[in-house]
């Protein structure tokens, strides 16, 4: 299994970091969790053609997961997908879905217009599979020999949001999702070989906190304080892969998202390796990771 982490950052603006998204493979097969913004690009850079992704997984409905679908849709298709997209997520993952295509209708017809049956019908539709929230790993999918499980986290007001268990080639990557800590994610990621988590850095935000409060900035300021609180702190993902006995740890969505810097990146997790011994590695766009 490959893992390549296409987008690490979060709604916060970056240069180095995208939303959301990452495409795992296992030899033929294929599957996307997340599509946020930008994240289309990173799968052109990746390599990987686009009309191979087949299946796509969402976690949750915040812009930074999801606004780049659209832009699959198109890519995919125009660049020879046959098949429909199969979409899988929480509740509001069909009326996200509809709503996009929807917006979508005038350029479809106007490229059917113009190159005819050299496109596929096909290869444009989609179809949705809303998915039940379950405190423990359900198995949702197979695609091709990737297996797909998802479990409810805590990243409430958001709810249901998920986490993904992927099983391919003898091995199992867990994917977080934007969550709280979380006993689901540990028992989803028992024994994994890899854990690939969300993190916010509180230290690093009150930085950005006080910046802007110093600008006069209070509204600014309150959100960002607040979005402290729905989100899991590096010190909590060592805990929880230290407790699930997880052989490795990724950290991604990076809040609030900082430059592709190695000594930057280091403080990010500062503290995680005196509560987790395995090995964590801090994401950045388009890092591939074998499994």
């Amino acid at each position: 299994m490959e893992i390549t982490i296409l987008g690490t950052g979060t709604p916060l603006p970056s240069n180095d970091r995208c939303g959301g998204a990452q495409l795992i493979t296992s030899g033929d097969d294929a599957i996307v969790i997340d599509m946020g913004w930008g994240a289309a690009r990173r799968l052109i850079a990746s390599g990987f053609p686009l009309a191979r992704v087949n299946a796509i997984f969402f976690t949750h409905m915040h812009s930074d997961h999801i606004t780049d679908l659209p832009d699959l849709m198109i890519m995919r298709w125009t660049m020879g997908a046959t098949q429909p997209l199969v979409i899988y997520g929480p509740e509001g993952t069909r009326q996200m879905a509809d709503g996009f295509h929807s917006a979508l209708q005038a350029d479809i017809g106007y490229r059917f217009a113009h190159h005819g049956e050299k496109l596929s019908r096909e290869g444009i539709a989609y179809e949705v599979h809303e998915v039940p929230a379950t405190k423990e790993a359900r198995h949702i999918a197979d695609v091709g020999g990737i297996s797909v499980s998802s479990f409810e986290v805590d990243h409430w007001p958001v709810a249901p949001a998920f986490g993904f268990k992927v099983e391919a080639g003898g091995k199992t990557a867990v994917f977080s999702g934007d969550t709280k800590k979380v006993q689901s994610l540990v028992d989803a990621a028992r024994g994994a070989d890899v854990l690939v988590s969300e993190a916010v850095n509180a230290g690093f935000m009150m930085d950005r906190v006080n910046l802007l409060r110093s600008r006069g900035d209070e509204r600014t300021a309150g959100i960002l304080v607040e979005a402290i609180d729905y989100h899991v702190q590096p010190h909590e993902v060592a805990e929880m892969a230290r407790d699930a006995g997880v052989k490795r740890v990724i950290i991604t969505h990076l809040l609030p998202p900082i430059a592709n810097d190695d000594g930057l990146e280091a403080r990010f997790i500062e503290g995680m390796s005196e509560i987790y011994g395995g090995p964590i590695e801090v994401a950045r766009d388009l890092q591939k990771f074998v499994v």
